[in-house]
Protein backbone atom coordinates (compact mmCIF):
# COMPACT_ATOMS: atom_id res chain seq x y z
CA UNK A 1 0.00 0.00 0.00
CA UNK A 2 1.36 3.42 -1.01
CA UNK A 3 1.98 6.44 0.70
CA UNK A 4 -0.88 8.90 0.46
CA UNK A 5 -1.05 11.44 -1.76
CA UNK A 6 -4.19 12.96 -2.19
CA UNK A 7 -4.25 16.02 1.06
CA UNK A 8 -7.58 16.13 2.31
CA UNK A 9 -8.80 20.00 3.18
CA UNK A 10 -11.49 19.16 5.79
CA UNK A 11 -13.58 22.65 4.96
CA UNK A 12 -13.55 21.53 1.11
CA UNK A 13 -16.11 18.17 2.53
CA UNK A 14 -19.22 18.01 3.54
CA UNK A 15 -20.78 14.98 6.18
CA UNK A 16 -22.64 12.31 4.50
CA UNK A 17 -25.62 12.14 7.30
CA UNK A 18 -26.47 8.61 7.25
CA UNK A 19 -29.13 7.58 10.32
CA UNK A 20 -28.00 4.58 12.24
CA UNK A 21 -30.29 2.77 14.71
CA UNK A 22 -28.38 1.27 17.05
CA UNK A 23 -30.51 -0.32 19.34
CA UNK A 24 -33.04 -3.29 18.58
CA UNK A 25 -35.71 -1.38 20.39
CA UNK A 26 -35.07 1.46 17.81
CA UNK A 27 -34.69 -0.51 14.88
CA UNK A 28 -38.27 -2.29 15.32
CA UNK A 29 -39.60 0.93 16.16
CA UNK A 30 -38.79 2.51 12.77
CA UNK A 31 -40.15 0.21 10.92
CA UNK A 32 -43.61 0.10 12.42
CA UNK A 33 -43.26 3.75 11.90
CA UNK A 34 -43.21 3.08 8.53
CA UNK A 35 -39.40 3.97 8.14
CA UNK A 36 -37.36 1.67 5.60
CA UNK A 37 -33.94 0.29 6.68
CA UNK A 38 -30.60 -0.13 5.04
CA UNK A 39 -29.36 -3.46 6.47
CA UNK A 40 -25.09 -3.69 6.04
CA UNK A 41 -24.27 -7.27 5.12
CA UNK A 42 -27.62 -8.74 5.30
CA UNK A 43 -27.24 -11.40 2.50
CA UNK A 44 -24.75 -14.23 4.14
CA UNK A 45 -23.44 -15.33 0.91
CA UNK A 46 -22.44 -12.58 -0.75
CA UNK A 47 -22.42 -9.87 2.05
CA UNK A 48 -25.26 -7.79 0.02
CA UNK A 49 -26.90 -4.81 1.42
CA UNK A 50 -30.83 -5.07 1.55
CA UNK A 51 -33.64 -2.75 2.47
CA UNK A 52 -36.12 -3.60 4.89
CA UNK A 53 -39.85 -2.51 5.05
CA UNK A 54 -43.05 -3.75 7.18
CA UNK A 55 -46.06 -3.41 5.45
CA UNK A 56 -49.49 -4.23 6.88
CA UNK A 57 -51.46 -6.69 3.82
CA UNK A 58 -53.33 -9.61 4.75
CA UNK A 59 -50.75 -9.85 7.86
CA UNK A 60 -48.14 -7.01 9.06
CA UNK A 61 -45.02 -8.92 7.38
CA UNK A 62 -41.60 -7.57 6.45
CA UNK A 63 -39.86 -7.06 2.91
CA UNK A 64 -36.67 -6.95 2.05
CA UNK A 65 -35.20 -5.79 -1.57
CA UNK A 66 -31.29 -5.97 -3.14
CA UNK A 67 -32.30 -2.63 -5.01
CA UNK A 68 -30.77 -0.05 -2.99
CA UNK A 69 -29.89 2.27 -5.01
CA UNK A 70 -32.94 2.64 -7.46
CA UNK A 71 -33.60 4.34 -10.89
CA UNK A 72 -35.86 5.14 -12.74
CA UNK A 73 -35.99 2.52 -15.10
CA UNK A 74 -34.88 0.15 -12.52
CA UNK A 75 -37.21 1.11 -9.32
CA UNK A 76 -37.23 -0.98 -5.70
CA UNK A 77 -38.99 -4.59 -6.34
CA UNK A 78 -40.01 -5.61 -2.79
CA UNK A 79 -40.18 -9.24 -1.82
CA UNK A 80 -42.23 -10.56 1.70
CA UNK A 81 -39.13 -12.26 3.50
CA UNK A 82 -39.14 -13.55 7.00
CA UNK A 83 -36.28 -10.73 8.72
CA UNK A 84 -35.87 -12.06 12.02
CA UNK A 85 -35.12 -10.23 15.71
CA UNK A 86 -31.35 -10.99 15.91
CA UNK A 87 -30.74 -9.88 11.98
CA UNK A 88 -32.13 -6.73 13.27
CA UNK A 89 -30.06 -6.77 16.44
CA UNK A 90 -26.79 -7.83 15.32
CA UNK A 91 -26.20 -6.11 11.93
CA UNK A 92 -25.71 -2.38 11.12
CA UNK A 93 -28.84 -1.01 10.37
CA UNK A 94 -29.39 2.97 9.07
CA UNK A 95 -32.74 5.02 7.94
CA UNK A 96 -32.67 4.38 4.57
CA UNK A 97 -33.08 7.81 2.37
CA UNK A 98 -32.68 8.10 -1.44
CA UNK A 99 -31.13 10.98 -1.36
CA UNK A 100 -28.46 9.73 0.78
CA UNK A 101 -27.85 6.53 -0.81
CA UNK A 102 -27.78 7.86 -4.08
CA UNK A 103 -23.73 8.72 -3.67
CA UNK A 104 -21.43 6.69 -4.92
CA UNK A 105 -18.64 6.51 -1.84
CA UNK A 106 -16.96 3.06 -1.98
CA UNK A 107 -17.14 2.71 1.78
CA UNK A 108 -19.63 2.93 4.23
CA UNK A 109 -19.81 3.99 8.19
CA UNK A 110 -18.60 0.68 10.13
CA UNK A 111 -16.84 -0.86 7.47
CA UNK A 112 -13.83 -1.81 8.20
CA UNK A 113 -10.31 -0.57 5.73
CA UNK A 114 -6.81 -0.83 5.70
CA UNK A 115 -4.54 2.76 5.14
CA UNK A 116 -1.07 3.87 6.32
CA UNK A 117 -1.63 6.57 8.71
CA UNK A 118 -0.64 9.93 8.98
CA UNK A 119 2.80 8.38 10.71
CA UNK A 120 3.65 6.14 7.43
CA UNK A 121 2.39 2.69 9.26
CA UNK A 122 -0.02 0.50 7.62
CA UNK A 123 -2.64 0.36 10.12
CA UNK A 124 -6.78 -0.90 10.01
CA UNK A 125 -9.76 1.45 11.47
CA UNK A 126 -13.24 1.45 10.54
CA UNK A 127 -15.03 4.41 8.97
CA UNK A 128 -16.88 6.69 11.18
CA UNK A 129 -18.06 8.87 9.23
CA UNK A 130 -18.14 9.75 5.31
CA UNK A 131 -17.83 12.93 3.47
CA UNK A 132 -18.30 14.50 0.07
CA UNK A 133 -16.44 16.77 -1.65
CA UNK A 134 -18.00 20.31 -1.71
CA UNK A 135 -17.09 20.97 -5.73
CA UNK A 136 -16.75 17.45 -6.94
CA UNK A 137 -19.71 15.07 -5.43
CA UNK A 138 -17.61 12.27 -6.68
CA UNK A 139 -15.13 12.81 -4.43
CA UNK A 140 -15.14 11.51 -0.84
CA UNK A 141 -13.38 11.24 2.38
CA UNK A 142 -13.52 9.13 5.34
CA UNK A 143 -12.97 9.38 8.98
CA UNK A 144 -11.66 6.71 10.95
CA UNK A 145 -11.90 4.90 14.14
CA UNK A 146 -8.52 5.08 15.48
CA UNK A 147 -7.10 8.08 13.82
CA UNK A 148 -7.99 11.64 14.68
CA UNK A 149 -5.40 13.38 12.21
CA UNK A 150 -8.04 14.05 9.73
CA UNK A 151 -9.79 12.94 6.81
CA UNK A 152 -8.80 10.08 4.41
CA UNK A 153 -9.37 10.03 0.32
CA UNK A 154 -11.19 6.85 -0.96
CA UNK A 155 -7.99 6.24 -2.64
CA UNK A 156 -5.80 5.79 -0.09
CA UNK A 157 -7.59 3.59 1.58
CA UNK A 158 -8.59 -0.50 0.81
CA UNK A 159 -11.29 -2.81 1.90
CA UNK A 160 -9.90 -5.11 4.82
CA UNK A 161 -11.54 -8.79 4.64
CA UNK A 162 -10.11 -9.81 7.50
CA UNK A 163 -11.70 -7.65 10.03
Amino acid sequence: MAQPIDTIIPSNYTQVNYVQYNTLKDKINALFSGDILFLKNFEQKEGADVLVQMIQAKFQVTQISYKTKPTALDPVYWVTFNVGINDLSLMTCFKWEQNVFANTNRYMVNDSIQYINSFGIPDSAIITGVYVNNIDSTKYAYSLSNDSSGLYAESDLMQDLFM
